[in-house]
């Protein structure tokens, strides 16, 4: 049994496809396909069904998929290790991060990255977490920072809680309510209220939080823009409800204030993610374990 095997098997496994498993690997699709049926051979059992649309892993299929990604993953792990035996840190990082830690967490972390270990090159993309997810699972990124995925999702990529965000009720500072202080949102309204679209995980759990407790909402407005969000909030009689992070730099109340929810309070948590079958590089596991502290140390400002 070959590693090229293995890494044959896991792209047509994650990608669905022959084909698509083909074109991620590098790899033609004949080629692909042979390798793939050698390993049957050799593992006296099928691992796809099979058909016009792709191929569906049979129960052996997905048992193979956790050896052979754990397998993958132990062989990353020694050869990144072997390669920066003595030599100085170098390399390319390619992190993911939704737009609340961009604007909270990363400053810092870009500034110490670059002074600490100048011939590191960083490369960052923002995007909500559907994009940042299927990015990870396709090896497009080394690892991304997003809300923890609902059930059943987080079967794509490795995942590590990291933390929980409490969320607000952002207001405009000339707003009736005293900065800080707690709101129940079943108490209120009706709320005008700026929200992400639906490929924002968070609107998902915003949406069902206020069918789930009858919060009383007069209009929506759906706006994918952090910064569009804060600046329409800050003018307006507009709402919007952000985590902490997020809210960081408002905590003087002096262009938006601030009410953390209670009652039934509305949290999100964090999780780092990474591909099933490859490890971090040792630039990336610098910057990510940089990432987090900086998360940690902010993450409960509010309480402080």
């Amino acid at each position: 049994m070959k590693l090229q095997q293995l890494r044959y098997f896991v792209a047509a496994y994650e990608v669905g496809s022959i084909t698509g498993g083909a074109a991620r690997a590098h790899a033609t699709q004949s080629g692909l396909s042979m390798q793939i049926k050698d390993l049957e051979y050799q593992l006296k059992g099928s691992l796809f069904e099979r058909s016009a649309s792709g191929v569906t892993p049979t129960e052996m299929g997905n048992q193979f998929y956790t050896h052979a990604t754990q397998i993958l993953r132990s062989v990353d792990e020694a050869t990144q290790a072997m390669r920066t035996m003595g030599e100085k840190l170098t390399g390319t990082i390619r992190a993911g991060l939704i737009p609340t830690l961009t604007r909270s967490i990363l400053p810092t972390t870009l500034m110490a990255m670059s002074t600490n270990y100048p011939l590191v090159e960083t490369k960052i993309s923002e995007a909500y977490s559907d994009q940042l997810t299927q990015d990870v699972a396709q090896n497009e990124l080394d690892f991304a920072i997003v809300p923890a995925p609902a059930s059943g999702e987080e079967l794509r990529t490795r995942n590590e809680y990291l933390g929980t965000d409490q969320e607000f009720l952002v207001s405009a500072a000339n707003h009736e309510t005293q900065h800080m202080q707690p709101v129940n949102l079943t108490e209120g309204g009706p709320y005008k209220l700026v929200l992400p679209g639906t490929a924002n995980a968070r609107r998902h759990r915003i949406d069902a939080y206020i069918q789930t407790h009858n919060i009383k909402v007069s209009q929506i407005l759906e706006l994918d823009s952090m910064l569009g969000t804060l600046e329409l909030v800050a003018a307006s009689d507009w709402k919007t409800v952000l985590p902490g992070l997020v809210c960081l730099s408002d905590k003087q109340g002096d262009v938006r204030k601030l009410n953390p929810i209670i009652g039934s309070p509305l949290h999100v948590d964090y999780v780092m993610i990474e591909p099933k079958s490859s490890s971090l590089s040792n630039e990336s596991k610098i910057f990510a374990d940089l990432l987090k502290l900086e998360l940690d140390n902010k993450i409960n400002w509010h309480r402080l």
